[in-house]
This record gives C-alpha cells, sequence and structure tokens, in this order.
C-alpha cells in the first residue's frame, strides 16, 4: 500500500468516525432531553404531593380546607390564608403551563392540576379574586383556555374590585 492509499484510507475513517461520533452525540442529547424532562416531571409531581402530604399532617389547616369557603363569615386572616393558599395554586399551575406549552412536561401534570382549580374552589368570591388579580400576568390565550377550564366561559365578575390592596373580598 502506498502513501496515497494509506493517507485516503485514514481520511475515510476518520470520516466515519466522524459521523458516527456525531450520530452518538445526537443520541446523547436526545436521551439527555428525556431525562430531563423526566425529571422535571418528577419534580412537579413531588412539589404537589409534598404539599398535601404536608397538608394532611396539619390538622388546624386540613380543618381550614374543609371548610365551605364560599360562605362570607371569615375573619381576615382567614381570608388572607384563603388568598394565599389560592394564589400558591394558581403559581404552581402557570409553571406547569408554561413548561407544558414549551413541551417540557407531559399534559397529565397539567390536567392534576386543573381538576382541583375546576373543582369549583376558584368559584368563590374570593378565588374569583385571585384569579383576577394574578391573571393581569398571563397572555389572552392563557386567560381563554383557564377561563374555559374553570368557569365554562369567561366569569360574571361586577364585584371585582382592582383597588383592593389588602384582604381580596
Amino acid at each position: 500500500m502506498n502513501n496515497i492509499n494509506f493517507v485516503e484510507l485514514a481520511q475515510l475513517i476518520s470520516s466515519l468516525a466522524m459521523v458516527v461520533s456525531v450520530i452518538y452525540l445526537a443520541k446523547q442529547i436526545s436521551e439527555e432531553k428525556i431525562a430531563k424532562k423526566m425529571e422535571f416531571g418528577f419534580n412537579l409531581t413531588d412539589r404537589l404531593y409534598q404539599r398535601y402530604f404536608q397538608s394532611t399532617q396539619n390538622e388546624n389547616f386540613t380543618k381550614f380546607l374543609s371548610q365551605d369557603w364560599s360562605k362570607e363569615n371569615f375573619d381576615d386572616h382567614e381570608y388572607w390564608r384563603m388568598m394565599l393558599w389560592y394564589n400558591t395554586c394558581l403559581v404552581d399551575l402557570f409553571d406547569c403551563y408554561d413548561q407544558w406549552e414549551s413541551g417540557v412536561i407531559q399534559k397529565h401534570h397539567l390536567d392534576m392540576r386543573m381538576r382541583t382549580m375546576a373543582s369549583a374552589f376558584l368559584k368563590t368570591r374570593i378565588g374569583l379574586n385571585c384569579w383576577n388579580f394574578w391573571k393581569q400576568s398571563r397572555n389572552q390565550n392563557f386567560i381563554d383556555w383557564f377561563e374555559l377550564e374553570v368557569f365554562g366561559g369567561k366569569p360574571d365578575d361586577d364585584n371585582y374590585d382592582v383597588n383592593i390592596t389588602n384582604v381580596f373580598r
């Protein structure tokens, strides 16, 4: 084998090795993307389950959650507590929706949260006030989707005051 053939063979082998390396790298990137999606989904689920578990361990909070929030006979600190719970649920939902929309998580993570949101607890006066406050930070596509899922369309909203800075009631 002369030097020219040897050089050409070496270039061919190098080219094949480069193609194999690129294919291997693409496969590794794809697997890493899948692993990251799974990890993110696991963390979202774990966050939700930890919140539920901690709630079950707090008898006072569990009693509070089991009350009928549509009644208007709560103390100011209880309204704040409701508002903070709603805010926690909404921010968690926003995070899930954004991640689902970008393809990072599967839809069931979003569906789990929407079942809770659509179970009527946001249909209380304070729930609607929290939604009206937070929806200012969302785009119209999200607002339309959310209101259709939770309220069946744009909710009636005659007594919401955007100037309330204390307790949303």
